[in-house]
Parts: structure tokens; C-alpha cells; sequence
């Protein structure tokens, strides 16, 4: 090897890792339970791996793991679009059977691909919008684009019909009062709730919304305080309410919800449109199953979205992030 092609190759190393590093920095962005960003990556030479972080887990909110796994399909997503943007496929493979159990991905730098900057630009507008939305729901057009993306990760988005909406309201409300009898929830909500922003993490009471003209209230995070955020103009009445659907309930179908929940979300943030996460309707057994007659036993509800077009001209705040220091380690970390 020449001494000129061996620096072409390590500069393509160099490049290559580079993009990998920018690829779990834009993971920090995700969308994941009570932003809890219960998840940690560590460098591998050409390679990355993702792995829950368990210190992160929601023992009363989320006893299974299934949404702390589905948080990480989300990082998991945002990272591939980083690499999208920079004109490249990622190369992933999911619950590698080689590694611990904590092991979510190994990614790595895929054959490059044309670039596509919309949705790796979709991740730095994106937010949590509890707030009413506008009298006009979304187009055809939006939905279908929603689809199309959850079923790039063989999922399935099913919107539901204003018929199904008092149901599925119901059914809110219904895992709501359910939560509030168990102390280990409240102890959850309340830990990682009203958080000060420098923690990096949580949901502050900034982002809580205050009650206001929703056809489905949306979750009390309050407990008490004051929301910070008024409920704005929006009537709710172009609300849509969407689930997404997994095929079954095994680990590779959550992982594959949460990668499409990032993959609905920075779609209908490039289209215009806003949401925001209802996850009570799968955290209570009596409600999940609710869910599943609802939708006609069609599969098993990940999770539940509205969607919609924000009003006003103030976004809603985004979510504090913790730093690339606390989520990415360097080879032989724990």
C-alpha cells in the first residue's frame, strides 16, 4: 500500500467515524418515555452500539420495558437519519445475539445513498405539543405520508375514526384514574416531573400544558402545580388520534415500534403538523386491551398519537437533553 492511498484510507476512517459520532448526537433528540433518554452508546472502532440504559427504567410507569425499548428504536431512527443526511445507509443489526441482553443496535456506516437532509432536519424542529391544535386536521396527503412511514419499520398507523373517538377517550381516561391508585406511578411521574432544566432530562413544569379545549385531556403531569404553558387558541376539533400497531409482542416488534415512532414524527414535523405521545392507553394492562378491541383485534397498540396543526405563532418548548458525555461511552466502557 502506498503511503498516499493509506492516508486516503484513514482519512475515510476518520470521515466515517466522524459521521457515527454525529449520528448519536443527533439520537439525543429523541422522543422517549417521560424523557427519561433511557439509553447509552458505545464507540467500537467502525461501529456503534446501543444499549438501554437500566439505571433509566420506569419500574411504575413501565414495568415491562417496553416503552424504555421503544425510546431506543426512537434513538436508533434518529441516528440512521443523521447518516441519511449525510448521503449514507446505516447498517444495523437489531438484538444481535452475540452481545449481553442490554444490547439494543450495532450501527455502523452503510453504501452511500443520495442524501436526504428533510428528516435529520425534522430532528432539531421537533417538540412535544400538548396544546389544542387547529379547527383544519391534516390532509389526505399527511396521513398517507404517516403511514407510509410507519410501515417502512412494518408497523402499522391506524387513525381513528371519529366513531372510535369517545371510546378511545374512554379509555384515557379510564388508565388515568387506574395510574393514580398505584404509588409506584405516582412515585415515577413525580421523580421525573417539574425537574430542573440543568438535570437534562425530565419534563418540566414549563412543558406542562394547562387544561384547555382537548376532546381527549391529555395526562396530568401537573400533580398540582401550575402548568406553565397556556392551552392557546387551538380548538382540537382537527385533531386526529392515531395508534401504532405491532404485529406481535416480542422485543424486535417494540424496537420496530419506536423506530417508527421516530420515523411518524420527524414526517409529520417536516409537513407541518405537530403531536404528542399518549402512552397511559398501553402502560395499563386493563386499558391496553381496551386498545386492542377498539382497533377490531388487529394487532397489539405500541403506542397512541394526536396529531395535529399547531396554533399561534409560539412553539411549545422543547425538552431539555443530557450531553454526548453522559450517553456516549468510549471502548471498555460499562
Amino acid at each position: 500500500m502506498t503511503a498516499g492511498t493509506g492516508s486516503a484510507a484513514a482519512r475515510e476512517q476518520r470521515a466515517e467515524i466522524d459521521q457515527l459520532a454525529e449520528a448519536t448526537l443527533a439520537a439525543l433528540h429523541a422522543p422517549s418515555i417521560l424523557n427519561t433518554q433511557p439509553w447509552r452508546w458505545r464507540t467500537r472502532g467502525n461501529d456503534v452500539e446501543l444499549r438501554v440504559d437500566a439505571d433509566r427504567r420506569l419500574a411504575g410507569v413501565d414495568p415491562t420495558g417496553r416503552l424504555q425499548l421503544m425510546s431506543c428504536g426512537a434513538a436508533l431512527n434518529h441516528a440512521l437519519a443523521a447518516l441519511a443526511a449525510a448521503g449514507f445507509a446505516g447498517d444495523v443489526v437489531r438484538l444481535p445475539e452475540d452481545g449481553p441482553p442490554e444490547v439494543v443496535a450495532r450501527l455502523r456506516r452503510g453504501p452511500a445513498v443520495d442524501p436526504d437532509r428533510s428528516a435529520y432536519e425534522a430532528i432539531y424542529r421537533r417538540h412535544t405539543d400538548r396544546r389544542p391544535f387547529a379547527d383544519a386536521p391534516p390532509a389526505p396527503e399527511d396521513l398517507h405520508a404517516l403511514r407510509t412511514a410507519a410501515g417502512r419499520h412494518g408497523v402499522d398507523l391506524q387513525v381513528l375514526t371519529d366513531d372510535q373517538v369517545d371510546g378511545f377517550a374512554e379509555i384515557v381516561s379510564t388508565a388515568g384514574a387506574a395510574q393514580r391508585e398505584v404509588r409506584a406511578y405516582e412515585d415515577d411521574v413525580a421523580a421525573w416531573t417539574g425537574r430542573p432544566r440543568t438535570s437534562g432530562d425530565g419534563v418540566s413544569v414549563g412543558e406542562m400544558t394547562a387544561p384547555g379545549g382537548h376532546r381527549v385531556p391529555p395526562r396530568d403531569f401537573a400533580l398540582g402545580r401550575m402548568p406553565g404553558l397556556a392551552a392557546g387558541p387551538g380548538s382540537d376539533r382537527g385533531t386526529v388520534y392515531a395508534v401504532l400497531v405491532v404485529a406481535s409482542e416480542q422485543r424486535a416488534d417494540w424496537l420496530a415500534a419506536g423506530e417508527a415512532l421516530s420515523d411518524v414524527w420527524l414526517t409529520l414535523t417536516a409537513r407541518g403538523l405537530a403531536a404528542s405521545p399518549i402512552s397511559e392507553v398501553v402502560e395499563v394492562p386493563q386499558a391496553r386491551a381496551a386498545m386492542r378491541r377498539l382497533i377490531g383485534w388487529t394487532g397489539h397498540p405500541a403506542i397512541a398519537l394526536r396529531i395535529g396543526r399547531p396554533t399561534g405563532d409560539e412553539a411549545a418548548p422543547r425538552t431539555v437533553r443530557r450531553s454526548a458525555t453522559d450517553t456516549v461511552g468510549l471502548p471498555g466502557d460499562p
